[in-house]
């Protein structure tokens, strides 16, 4: 046995292997190492999820590693994904951790696994917020305050950093998880709200690095850049999920080496997570003398923190919506974010002035987030963008080029229109606002206070005389 390992081992170090990822460079530069001892020729390759399909389909990519697992589910759904190869340490692999699934079975195979935990969190930067006295984020509504918004009109600066979800797959999820929380409707108003004061980048470290040089106050991001970076955070309040960091083998992959690979990601490599601040996808390596047992018993304090607020979303219901969310946010969000924050900051300073009443600025957010109406370019129909006709769209949307670029043009010149409805509704109740305008809170207030101050006094009055 130990001559036929021997030999294997040999066999393929004359393999030039190739691993797709969505993993970040820092953890590219600690696996590297790790897999070069068994692969002399490995190329890792980081690439956007938008990329992953061209790349399977030109052949000669061997595993795929790291992102969140909705994008899995959509290569098993296309048929880009083979079965794992059935080793040992894939066998020892638990089922579940709690409610956790860490294996994706079909018909009794293994088409991913999850080698990697992470949990979504609200990352911030302590002493930025100190110095903005502002209070930590802890919810998905936190980030409709009005507060917000002033603290972008009083300095200029948007405060929430985020990785636009086409670039993002784990942001992509957790935008999906607001409508998981909410629903659909009113998780459109939350997530509206955020991107009308983030700025807006790349990639899920560029969150992390944004906040930890104070340019953003909070960031959601996942948890181990916020133990890394030595961030706080919180861990959501209304809800949030963990992200299965997934290792797979793609059609065309050598399987020899893919058999390989799978040991080596669910030993050695998971070991390193722990140094990482990540959970590894079998908690039982937390115990293992091998690794750092001060960041194991961090690990597994967060853990526990994060099982009572995990809302457990099945992967391949955030799958069959994918790619209508990712580029309806973009086409309505992103592209138009400078139209969409000046509408909004206005009716927020209307509101914050007492011109606009409680009822009219809540009228105005609905409307402001509503899903558009549009033409379906491929038919003509007219539609609401609601969560069954992302559903029934995602699949063309992710698999016709063409189509997308023009339903996302309708998705964006819809929001733009409706943009345009709120500015001109906002128009309208401050041109009809009485003579001398509504009374601000601080009058109300204060006439509120005078009028208890009246009656107490008559209060005692009264007692005096009786008496």
């Amino acid at each position: 046995m130990r001559l036929l390992a021997a030999v294997l081992l040999l066999a393929i170090a004359a393999f030039s292997v190739t691993i797709v990822t969505r993993a970040d460079q820092a953890s590219i530069d600690r696996a590297l190492p790790v897999l070069q001892r068994y692969f002399p020729d490995v190329k890792i390759v980081p690439a956007d999820p938008t990329q992953w399909r061209a790349l399977i389909d030109r052949g000669g990519v061997d595993f795929l590693w790291a992102g969140a697992p909705v994008l899995y589910e959509v290569l098993l759904k296309e048929g880009r994904l083979a079965p794992m190869p059935n080793v040992p340490e894939l066998q020892a692999l638990p089922d579940k951790v709690g409610n956790i699934p860490l294996k994706r079975v079909v018909n009794g195979s293994v088409y991913y696994v999850v080698y990697g935990l992470l949990g979504y969190v609200i990352g911030y930067n302590q002493e930025a917020l100190k110095r903005a006295g502002l209070e930590p984020v802890c919810s998905w509504s936190g980030f409709s305050s009005p507060k917000l918004v002033q603290y972008y009109l009083q300095t200029g600066s948007r405060p929430v950093a985020l990785a636009k979800p086409t670039k993002s797959t784990s942001t992509a999820a957790m935008m999906q998880l607001v409508t998981e929380i909410y629903g659909w409707e009113e998780g459109w108003r939350y997530l509206t709200a955020m991107a009308a004061v983030a700025r807006f980048v790349d990639s899920s470290g560029a969150v992390r690095d944004a906040v930890k040089r104070g340019e953003a106050l909070f960031g959601p991001m996942v948890d181990y850049y916020v133990f890394i970076a030595g961030l706080g955070y919180c861990v959501p309040e209304d809800g949030t999920d963990i992200l299965f960091d997934p290792i797979a083998v793609p059609k065309g992959a050598n399987m020899t080496a893919a058999a390989v690979l799978t040991r080596v990601f669910l030993t050695d490599i998971e070991k390193t997570l722990v140094d990482r601040y990540i959970i590894p996808g079998n908690p039982a390596v937390l115990d293992s003398p091998d690794v750092n047992q001060t960041k194991a018993a961090v690990l597994k304090r967060h853990l526990e923190l994060l099982k009572s607020k995990v809302k457990a979303v099945p992967p391949e219901k955030s799958a069959s919506f994918y790619y209508s969310f990712i580029y309806y946010y973009e086409a309505t969000l992103v592209d138009l974010q400078d139209v969409l924050t000046d509408v909004w900051t206005k009716v927020v300073k209307a509101y914050l002035a007492g011109n606009i009443t409680r009822q009219q600025f809540e009228e105005l957010l609905s409307l402001l987030a509503a899903p558009v109406n549009f033409t379906d370019p491929a038919t003509g129909e007219r539609l609401k963008f609601t969560y069954d006709v992302a559903v029934k769209l995602n699949d063309k949307v992710g698999s016709d080029p063409t189509y997308r670029d023009l339903v996302y043009q309708a998705w964006r010149e819809a929001a733009r229109a409706k943009y345009r409805e709120v500015e001109r509704r906002l128009e309208s109740y401050l041109a009809s606002k009485p003579a001398g305008g509504a009374p601000s809170a601080a009058l109300l207030t204060a006439a509120a206070v005078g009028a208890f101050a009246v009656a107490v006094g008559a209060y005692l009055l009264m007692r005096r005389r009786a008496g």
